[in-house]
């Protein structure tokens, strides 16, 4: 990693973003399963043609149906913006990917589409891509996500993450900011710098995003924050303000806190920084046993392997 710069969203305002955009894109991408969040796209979706329009190129609905019809996420979505372009999770095909799900495997399908689709640029690094989670609540949710994270990236950084103040946040307190600084290495301090590493509303150019590994599902985010650490890339840890969703039952919890640390055990093995020895290796399952409210024994037992996936450089160049 080149740097790591903190700065604050308000530094954004819809000029300086038009002044810094040139004639480069901006596309806003959206994550959603089902139809639990079709008011909210169609309420953020509102919202940023409203505010964000004038910089705003494309909003992309990355959507994962519960059937085989359209969903009335898809409705709001497009009734939201008419233009408003959809994926389709569950048919889009990717070389080298299967059926498999999760959010690491979509955000690369709907990069995979914007790299190969009838839109594609010339220049992947004059498109800056925005992920946005959905379900971020509305009095929480503003242009000023676009503004700063999309902003950053137009100034030079090939990587900006959203950090906020959160009520609960309990991975990233109780796990990933401990772990990450559990290991001392030049390469991985940074790390510590990112006041929110698992946040889900990040920017890149496309280029950047098609130079770094996915990882399918929960170690989505940690498998990016380490790539940075060991390329050649500027980051930008960008203040949000204040920030809420809906929050996860404490056995969602620890399946979200296994495959973080899964992921950075594994990342840590790939890039030589640690090593294990005696047979020892890093486990796909989540087994613990635990009390439960009514006083009885219970078992945990999960597997929870994700497949990594290479850079998309390396598909559509083969």
């Amino acid at each position: 990693m080149k740097s790591i710069r903190q700065i604050e969203s308000r530094e954004y305002t819809l000029e300086k973003v038009k002044s810094l955009k040139n004639n480069r894109e901006i596309c806003v991408v959206f994550s959603t399963f089902g139809e639990r969040e079709a008011e909210l796209i169609h309420s953020k979706i509102t919202l940023l043609r409203e505010e964000a329009g004038d910089v705003v190129d494309r909003i992309v609905l990355s959507h994962r149906r519960k059937g085989d019809t359209e969903e009335k996420t898809e409705l709001r979505a497009r009734e939201a913006w008419d233009s408003t372009e959809i994926v389709l999770c569950n048919a889009t095909p990717v070389p080298d990917m299967g059926p498999e799900r999760g959010k690491g495997a979509d955000m690369r399908r709907t990069l995979y589409r914007l790299l190969t689709g009838p839109k594609r640029p010339v220049d992947p690094s004059g498109t800056i891509v925005v992920f946005l989670d959905t379900d971020v609540l509305t009095q929480y949710f503003g242009a000023h996500f676009v503004y700063g994270l999309a902003g950053a990236v137009l100034e030079g950084h090939d990587f900006a993450k959203a950090s906020f103040w959160r009520g609960m946040g309990r991975v990233k307190k109780f796990v990933a900011q401990p772990l990450f600084s559990s290991i001392e290495h030049p390469k991985l301090r940074d790390l510590s710098s990112m006041a929110y590493p698992l946040s889900g509303e990040v920017a890149g150019t496309l280029k950047f995003f098609s130079l770094v590994s996915f990882w399918q599902m929960y170690g989505v985010e940690t498998g990016i924050n380490v790539d940075t650490c060991f390329g050649d890339y500027s980051v930008a840890d960008v203040n949000l303000g204040l920030y809420d969703h809906d929050h996860h039952a404490d056995e969602n919890i620890q399946k979200m806190a296994f495959g973080i640390i899964r992921t950075y055990l594994l990342q840590l093995l790939e890039y030589g920084i640690i090593e294990l020895k005696d047979g020892a290796e890093v486990s796909d399952r989540l087994l613990a046993s635990f009390i439960d409210d009514r006083g009885e024994r219970k078992r945990m037992d999960y597997d929870l392997k994700e497949k990594k996936y290479r850079p998309l450089r390396d598909i559509l160049t083969a």
